[in-house]
């Protein structure tokens, strides 16, 4: 099973269409310019915040990218980056409340004692405590290297009152968030086979005969938005419709092993980002907010949002996948000669060029993801501008793509699933957009600035 899980693992992202937009790039809060207090910080922008840097946050960050990253399927390491990165958010923000929590209330912390001098002490006791309380919740084999290096943090903080706050602190963090999320459910593989007229998915091809992975996942309840079928809005096409014809032939013109109507160009993007969302954006974020020197409250938060929605689109998406049960391109082109649609001529050795996921095909998770996480860098930054060059170290060694906008990121992530034969266009388009209607309902929602008290 674990090589099924790392087979998994390696299997199953998103996409995307997004629009440019004008924006500049200067201050990220700009209302953080008004002095005013809050619950007990004397003038709020005095700086202290801003003192605090993005070191210890960014490495627990990586940490549980070593820890977790092409370790088990998808969904599961999604999940665990949103718990992780959130306890690591909501710690910060009980030390000092800058912006709301997801669990742990900050309404009543008094941080009238914190100052520049002292909020590493607090703060990197809080946000370590928390990464290796939910780590070590989360990741069986974990706990003897996440206690390490919990243990070097805190050895490098002198003993005081402070630190012993901020271990507190830490703990209370996750220990909330664990307690808000305690009815959830286990996501695995189950016995599934599908139905069997055409459109309808059927779990028949290897290596995942008669199983399916997690197809109840659209049942959590999802981490920043209403529901997790808030944006299903769009059906699958109709299989005797013209669009759907040309979706089949594209797919399987340009989505089979080998085919060589792909160009060379569409191979390179169908493998590069073909990785785990939560892993690639997570590592796009670290980049980012050392690129623009983040304080670590700003960094703790980008990253936290940023999972929050790649965990929420992959709850939405799995709904619609639940809801529709749409067939995946293996199963309709090896079928084609007996869909009732003359059109669309089949072929029973067709293969895609990965192992096809044990996930019915509509909407595209990989898309929605990509679409969600384009979204939040978008409105963090108040920009689609971005320019870097972008590895995936577990897809496609050596190989670097140049970002010129996120936009450009969530396209590729969704148009890379055709190339790779994982899913329609239609199904992409839509899981793209979706996500990025998500991805800005959960900024705009969640983990907001606090409001200054007058």
């Amino acid at each position: 099973m674990k090589t099924t899980f790392k087979i998994l693992g390696v299997l199953l992202l998103l996409v995307s269409m997004g629009s440019c937009e004008k924006d500049d790039m200067e201050s990220l809060d700009p209302n953080l310019s008004n002095s005013a207090d809050i619950k007990g910080v004397p003038n709020f922008n005095n700086g202290m915040i801003n003192s605090y840097s993005n070191e210890v946050v960014l490495q627990w960050n990586e940490f549980l990218s070593q820890t977790i990253d092409d370790q088990m399927p998808l969904p599961a390491e999604s999940k665990i980056y949103a718990m992780v990165t959130l306890a690591m958010h909501d710690a910060l923000n009980n030390v000092v409340p800058k912006y709301e929590t997801y669990a742990l209330d900050n309404s009543g912390v008094d941080a009238s004692d914190i100052t520049k001098k002292n909020i590493h002490a607090i703060a990197d006791a809080a946000v370590s405590q928390a990464a290796r309380d939910m780590i070590a919740q989360l990741v069986s084999g974990a706990t003897a290297a996440a206690d390490a290096r919990l243990n070097e943090v805190l050895a490098s903080i002198e003993d005081s009152d402070l630190k012993t706050r901020g271990i507190s602190i830490g703990k209370a963090a996750t220990a909330a968030i664990l307690a808000k999320r305690a009815d959830d459910f286990p996501l695995r593989f189950v016995t599934y086979t599908g139905g069997t007229a055409p459109g309808v998915y059927r779990a028949n091809y290897q290596p995942f005969i008669n199983l399916a992975y997690a197809p109840n996942m659209g049942e959590l309840t999802p981490f920043g938005i209403r529901s997790s079928d808030q944006f299903r809005d769009e059906a699958p096409y109709p299989l005797n419709s013209s669009e759907y014809v040309a979706d089949y032939k594209e797919v399987k013109s340009l989505g089979c092993d080998a085919c060589p109507l792909r160009t060379e160009e569409q191979t390179e993007i169908g493998a590069f980002w073909i990785e785990s969302n939560a892993s690639s954006m997570n590592r796009l974020a670290r980049t980012l907010i050392e690129e623009r020197k983040l304080d670590g409250w700003e960094a703790a938060r980008l990253i936290g949002l940023v999972e929050m929605a790649v965990i929420d689109a992959y709850i939405a998406s799995f709904e619609g996948k639940a809801f529709y049960k749409f067939w995946r391109p293996v199963t309709a082109i090896r079928a084609g000669d007996s869909d009732g649609v003359d059109a669309t001529v089949g072929d029973e050795n067709w293969t895609s060029s990965f192992f096809t996921p044990p996930t019915a095909e509509f909407p595209s998770t990989h898309a929605y993801a990509g679409g969600a996480a384009a979204a939040v860098f978008k409105s963090f930054f108040r920009s689609d501008h971005v320019n870097l060059d972008v590895i995936s170290p577990y897809s496609l060694p050596g190989v670097e793509r140049h970002l010129s906008s996120f936009s450009q990121m969530a396209y590729e992530t969704a148009i890379s699933r055709i190339y790779i034969g994982y899913h329609f266009r239609h199904s992409v388009v839509v899981g793209e957009r979706q996500g990025r209607e998500l991805g800005e309902y959960v900024f705009d929602n969640n983990l907001r600035e606090l409001k200054k008290v007058l």
